[in-house]
């Protein structure tokens, strides 16, 4: 294929992507995706996703403005976010909705202040991040009983360590950083990933604790991204896709995420890993501009600090111990949308 034209292709792909997200907002203007024992998400959803388009997507600016300003109407009164309408606040909903509000022209300076101090409620004294400052709070949301233990979720996990570095960083907090990067740092396993918590696999975790590193990479950090990078590379599927032990074959979420991981710290080695992936990317793009949903997040019991050890998961159960889909395709499709974008930004700089 000519690069032109290879180029053109990737253009009309991300245009139907944008199309598809844009057309997929429920009537209040936002975005809802994955079912759970909390109902459907839709302040974490519209972060992530408003983030997707506003960091990387551009000329967006009408709809994404209204969709920021719904998003900072609709806080709760510590100044975050929770996972839906009515749910605590949690630092991961709250990271995604202050990356989006940071990535605006004119971001509301008090309301991003606030929600970093949010976030940083969440640090343990280990550095990392928990998802719940009162998981007794949630668990009431949930209908679990009082005498549960929160152990698990009140560990600090990696996948939602990573964002919380991200969104500080963004937001201009650098302050209490450094003990985040640390676990990170002795975190990631000989074989060069990082294990996921909420994530049934362990690309989220990767990717994001490599994109916490890399602002202020030390020589020391590089040779961790380069370990991630060979690990991301080594476990590529025949065909250029990512899966999952959850799902037999490629799934597109884990395939943007793998092609993220791979462009973030660019070599000449890893160009034929790319260029596998795109292409199996486009060519699983439904007809109207989405990509296929996949079983990626999941609810340990709220007792478990090593979900990846757990071997039997229910899909698309409204329960604890269960894999949810993003039956809605958007969390997918946002991610392969912000892939395809990174890849022709450095593409066109070469």
């Amino acid at each position: 294929m000519e690069e032109l034209e290879y180029f053109d292709r990737l253009e009309k792909s991300r245009d139907a992507a944008l199309t598809f997200i844009k057309t997929s907002r429920n009537p209040d203007r936002l975005w809802s995706d994955f079912r759970t024992l909390a109902g459907e998400s839709v302040f974490w959803v519209s972060g992530y996703i408003g983030y997707m388009i506003s960091r990387y997507g551009g000329g967006q600016d009408e709809w994404l403005d209204e969709a920021a300003g719904l998003i900072r109407n609709h806080r709760n009164p510590d100044g975050g976010w929770g996972y839906g309408p009515g749910v605590p606040s949690d630092a991961d909903s709250t990271s995604w909705c202050l990356r989006f509000l940071s990535s605006r022209k004119i971001p509301d300076r008090e309301i991003c202040d606030a929600a970093s101090r949010v976030v940083l409620r969440h640090q343990n004294d280990d550095g990392g991040f928990r998802t719940y400052f009162s998981p007794s709070a949630i668990g009431r949301f949930m209908g679990l009983e009082g005498s549960v233990s929160f152990e698990g979720w009140l560990s600090s996990q990696l996948c939602v360590t990573g964002v919380a570095v991200e969104s500080l960083t963004e937001a201009g907090y650098h302050q209490r950083i450094n003990t985040s990067l640390d676990l990170i740092r002795r975190s990631q396993v000989a074989e060069g990933y990082w294990n996921s918590y909420w994530w049934s696999g362990n690309l989220y975790a990767t990717v994001h604790c490599m994109q916490a590193m890399k602002p202020g990479a030390t020589p020391d950090d590089l040779i961790r991204l380069k370990n991630a990078q060979d690990w991301i590379a080594r476990t590529q599927l025949a065909d250029g896709s990512w899966g999952n032990s959850a799902e037999s074959g490629g799934v597109p979420f884990w395939t943007a995420l793998a092609l993220e991981g791979l462009l973030l710290e660019p070599r000449p080695d890893l160009y034929r890993n790319i260029e596998n992936g795109i292409h199996w990317l486009l060519a699983h793009q439904a007809p109207d501009g989405s990509w296929a949903p996949g079983y990626m997040l999941r609810i340990p019991h709220p007792s478990m600090k090593e979900p990846w050890k757990y071997p039997s998961w229910k899909k698309d159960g409204k329960a604890i111990n269960a894999l949810i889909r993003d039956h809605r395709h958007l969390f997918s499709t946002a991610t392969v949308l912000s892939a395809f974008t990174r890849y022709l930004e450095q593409a066109r700089k070469e």
